[in-house]
């Protein structure tokens, strides 16, 4: 079913709007129901009248009319409306493949919502590239304890950061002004994606293979990557103009100042989340790991300020050595 709505979602005619009356509206919603199945009768909801003559009508019939990208979310939902969801318990491998659907579907969907703001002028490109920064790991993070106990399951999971580091070289090189390079690059230069962006997902690649859902230090890592370092710059766009650091003048003392806030409630929100679902087990009380994860932050903070190294490997770096240090 995500997988559908993704479909619609990125249909360009979705928002459309057609007037109806109170007949042919009900008209609308009866022809819908013998697709999707009936309503239960507690619902409230009429039933499909007999002398409608869109009752009754086939998946395809319905698609036909809708065009193809509507025809294949109309034939995505009822396959899934028909599947025997035990089929994702019994098999790892449609399980985990389910997931990773699921992570790409969830990253094309947040990469649309923020590019669509930002190209109708309802926000700054530079915030909506920063808000895009700032969810795409988590989100990802979020998925992770989805999958199967299986060992390959993280090298089905690894498959998001690595189609999305294709479509990023493959942007790069052509040079082009596409969606993605639009999104992600501060001037809108194709060849700016093969730098941050890239590196962002391959440290998410990285996290994946050789830490996955086990490791606090890849979980505290991608969190201090993603929020820390997006919700810094956001902040010090906004309110550090004025108060620069003396050694690195483009970084502001409220954007460390956010950071090491935002990315320490960031990552306890994620650890909790992975011990809730059964993934992690750390031993602290939630003061002792919140003042852990706040000096984690704040060194990471620091080390964002180094203008030397790039923001996306510097922080993941120190922030993993320090979760394996402090959060043993």
């Amino acid at each position: 079913m995500m997988i559908a709505l993704a479909l619609l979602w990125l249909h360009p005619v979705r928002f459309k709007k057609t007037p109806l009356g109170g007949s042919a509206r009900k008209k609308a919603y009866r022809g819908t129901v013998p697709v999707y199945g009936a309503l239960p009768e507690d619902t409230g909801h009429p039933p499909p009248s007999p002398n409608d003559s869109s009752a009754g009508q086939s998946v395809p019939a319905v698609a036909s009319r809708v065009g193809p990208p509507l025809a294949i979310g109309c034939f995505v939902a009822a396959g899934l409306a028909s599947t025997d969801l035990s089929v994702l318990a019994s098999n790892p491998l449609v399980r985990d493949s389910a997931c990773s659907i699921v992570a790409v579907v969830g990253a094309v969907g947040w990469l649309k919502v923020w590019t669509s703001l930002a190209a109708s002028g309802a926000m700054d490109s530079r915030l909506s590239r920063k808000i895009i920064h700032c969810g795409s790991g988590p989100l990802f993070l979020l998925v992770w304890p989805l999958y199967s106990l299986e060992p390959n399951a993280r090298l089905v999971a690894a498959l998001v950061p690595a189609l999305n580091m294709a479509r990023l070289v493959a942007a790069g090189t052509k040079r082009d002004s596409s969606d993605i390079v639009t999104a992600v690059s501060r001037s809108g230069d194709a060849k700016e994606v093969l730098g941050g962006p890239l590196l962002y997902c391959a440290v998410l690649l990285a996290a994946t293979l050789f830490g996955w859902r086990g490791s606090s230090a890849a979980v505290v890592a991608i969190a201090q990557m993603a929020i820390g370092d997006g919700v810094a710059d956001i902040v010090g766009r906004r309110f550090g103009k004025r108060h620069k650091w003396p050694f690195a003048p483009s970084k502001s003392y409220a954007g460390s100042i956010a950071f090491a806030f935002a990315a320490t409630l960031a990552s306890f929100a994620l650890l909790r989340w992975f011990q809730i679902a059964g993934c992690l087990a750390l031993p602290f009380e939630t003061t002792d790991l919140l003042a852990r994860l706040f000096l984690i932050s704040v060194l990471c903070a620091f080390t964002e300020l180094v203008p030397a190294a790039d923001d996306n490997i510097s922080v993941p770096l120190v922030a993993a050595i320090l979760a394996t240090t402090l959060l043993r």
